[in-house]
């Protein structure tokens, strides 16, 4: 079947890897180091150029580490590129967060773990890193920059939802992103902490419901029995919205530290990925960049 090609929708692009944090799960291993061959600014100027009406993820790694994360933010913002951002709270300072702002990012996204620090400092490894969290986020709702909360779910916090639910609506999230825990990276060392079957279900049972009643929009991320069990539960007249399950290849894309384009960032880029599930996804190395860079989505998936 013949495919048509298209731009990513949204590409998450991982502008630096170096980290302050040490997160138990992280799939690229991240650490407060300097990085080579990360993506020069001149390189950066030219992956904006051939982008075409995508919404930008600048994550990491730490985004804010970069020096002219401002100016990369102004400049996509200058070729009507939608942005938004995944900082880890350590660098938010409001002078920052408003600089940000009004370069373009439109809105952030916060992890939190654990409803207390004990827990969240755990599994992000630093200490203070609850607390730097939540004072970004109140940074960010106090200049009024719209903000979620990302969840990386585990048997860790399975338990604790509805505790986290409820720091993100005192916090002033608009909306709650459970990311299920993918061992890859360092989390390979947590494998065993990922959700069985039955317990994937319970996590989503509570989100379902909780998103038709409570203040927060929620959406599940990572988690590819979602579309269907949210089917067979009734959909959306009994769940809500519909889960995305697995955005690889759908109109999603992330681009590495070093430029390597890929569906997800739990695949380390390769010359070319041909899936069908996921579609085709053409990958252009660090010389190319991103010029004719094109995304086949398989519009027929379900």
């Amino acid at each position: 079947m013949s495919v048509p090609f298209q731009m990513p929708r949204v590409l998450a692009w991982e502008v630096t890897r170096r980290c302050p944090l040490a997160c138990k799960h992280c799939r690229a291993g991240a650490a407060n180091v300097r990085y080579e061959h990360e993506l020069t600014t001149d390189e950066c100027r030219r992956v904006i150029d051939s982008l075409d009406r995508t919404m930008i993820i600048w994550t990491g790694g730490e985004p804010m580490l970069r020096p002219d994360i401002l100016d990369l933010v102004s400049y996509a913002t200058s070729h009507h590129l939608r942005s938004v951002m995944a900082p880890c709270g350590m660098l938010v300072t409001e002078e920052r967060l408003t600089a940000l702002k009004e370069s373009g990012v439109m809105a952030c996204s916060f992890s939190l773990d654990g409803p207390d620090a004990a827990s969240h400092d755990a599994f992000r490894g630093v200490p203070g890193a609850y607390d730097s969290v939540t004072r970004a986020m109140r940074i960010a709702h106090a200049i009024k920059m719209p903000f979620q909360v990302n969840v990386t779910v585990s048997t860790l916090n399975a338990d604790k939802l509805d505790a986290l639910y409820d720091r993100a609506v005192e916090l002033g999230a608009s909306k709650l992103d459970l990311f299920f825990l993918v061992p890859v990276g360092r989390g390979k060392g947590i494998a065993d902490y990922a959700l069985s079957d039955e317990q994937t279900r319970q996590v989503l049972n509570w989100a379902f419901a909780k998103a038709k009643t409570g203040p927060l929009a929620i959406k599940e991320t990572c988690c590819p029995s979602a579309p269907a069990y949210w089917t067979a539960c009734g959909g959306e007249a009994v769940c809500g919205p519909r889960p995305c399950g697995c955005l690889g290849g759908r109109g999603f894309a992330f681009l590495s530290h070093v430029g390597d384009l890929q569906t997800c960032g739990f695949i380390d880029g390769c010359s070319t990925i041909t899936c069908t599930l996921v579609g085709t996804i053409a990958i252009v190395h660090k010389s190319q960049l991103f010029t004719n860079v094109t995304i086949a989505t398989n519009t027929n998936r379900r």
